[in-house]
């Protein structure tokens, strides 16, 4: 939808509300699993969803992520995923679903984070339940920090998540790379602090990642851009003018530092806690680098290729002139 048509406020309002609705259901929704799971497993067992539903940026047809832990492993850390004890956790998740309940078992998904898909039998809602770490759970909730520090920041995404996908691009800037991007764009205008702010004489609790953060003092948080129908607009038209001169070849996108860092110096830039990781070429050798702000070796972008890059900024280039 146009940014200048009549009904994009009417529309992205409307999605904010369901998002909103959904967002409220989460926790109701993730209790009556964690009781389930608890009744039939003789284990430890917490649920600790994540993902768009609890950002309050869903709409009706996207999944639930839920994280399960067990037996206090929520900081456990392996170089190499998965392991032994993932694969036998995926197994006893997914046994217990196999058997009659108001949920159904899917699928197993393997890969780098094994999950259990199920699916509840009265609302259709899917479930992927992860079983690796905290790494996504905890990366939400600084996500949500950010969001409550410019609530103006989860519209944006709102209406990119259906710009994308009315694209064609949806599979390639899914919307954890969106976040990434609307982030890093933010905090280059100083809307928002850079995440190694926010973990300032923080130390890691798994591995070399520090997935917790400091809340800024009232002086230092950032203005809160008024959430009305032109601000909202005008932060769409920025961002869209900002990724189609963005210099993607010679820079990366590094909400961590939250300013321009040079590809070839992103490595070298990156704090000594992180120099145990082995970091490769994986932020210079594809077409875009997107860094994750806790797992600071991951280039989330490597599934981005030049051709799809070139229809972004083409597109971003003819919504900032609308």
């Amino acid at each position: 939808m146009s940014l200048d048509s009549s009904q994009f406020w009417p529309e992205l309002l409307k999605k904010v509300q369901i998002a909103d609705e959904i967002q409220t259901k989460v926790n109701d929704i993730a209790a009556e699993l964690e009781a389930f799971l608890k009744e039939k497993l003789t284990r430890k067992i917490r649920v600790y969803p994540f993902g768009s539903r609890v950002l309050g940026i869903a709409q009706e047809t996207s999944d639930l992520d839920i994280y399960v832990e067990f037996d206090d492993s929520f900081y456990e850390y392996y170089e190499r995923h998965p392991t032994w004890k993932d694969r036998k956790r995926q197994e006893l998740i997914s046994r217990v679903f196999k058997s009659p309940s108001k949920w159904i078992h899917l699928q197993n998904r393997s890969g780098q984070c094994p999950l259990v898909v199920i699916k509840n039998k009265h609302t259709n809602l899917q479930y992927d339940l992860s079983v690796s770490n905290c790494y996504p759970y905890s990366q939400n909730k600084v996500v949500v920090y950010l969001f409550k520090l410019q609530p103006i920041a989860r519209y944006m995404i709102i209406y990119l998540r259906g710009w994308i996908k009315m694209h064609g691009l949806h599979e390639e800037f899914r919307s954890h790379i969106l976040l990434l991007m609307v982030i890093f764009h933010l905090q280059i205008r100083k809307e928002l602090p850079s995440i190694h702010k926010l973990q300032a004489d923080l130390s890691p609790r798994s591995g070399p990642y520090i997935y917790h953060f400091n809340e800024l003092d009232r002086n230092e948080m950032p203005y809160a851009i008024p959430l009305t129908e032109y601000n909202t607009r005008e932060k769409l038209k920025e961002f869209f003018k900002f990724y189609a001169g963005f210099q993607f070849e010679g820079y990366a996108i590094c909400p961590y530092w939250g300013e321009y860092i040079r590809r070839s110096e992103l490595c070298s830039s990156m704090p000594k806690r992180c120099q145990i990781i082995h970091w490769g070429n994986k932020f210079t050798r594809f077409s875009v680098a997107i860094q994750d702000f806790i797992n600071l070796n991951q280039n989330k972008a490597c599934l981005i290729r030049d051709e799809h890059l070139s229809k972004f900024k083409l597109i971003c280039a003819s919504k900032a002139y609308e």
